[in-house]
């Protein structure tokens, strides 16, 4: 056998955790595009949609263009 290899844990070792990721904003701009959507249009009518009425890339341009304007 290898000295290397424990059989028990040292006293006072504590495994390292792994830092939470930080989600992409990509990500985070599809969270408010889906919060948007359910606040303007209502939870149900959402789920039922195949194809909103107004895509991410169109929401997403209209945001642009605001927040351009804005400034």
């Amino acid at each position: 056998m290898k000295g290397s290899i424990r059989t028990s844990p040292r006293v006072g070792d504590v495994p390292r955790r792994r830092r939470k990721k930080e989600p992409g904003r990509e990500t985070l701009l599809r969270i408010s595009y889906l919060e948007w959507l359910v606040e303007k249009f209502g939870a149900d009518t959402v789920a039922e949609w195949q194809d909103p009425p107004v895509t991410f890339q169109e929401w997403k341009r209209e945001r642009e263009l605001a927040a351009h304007e804005a400034a």
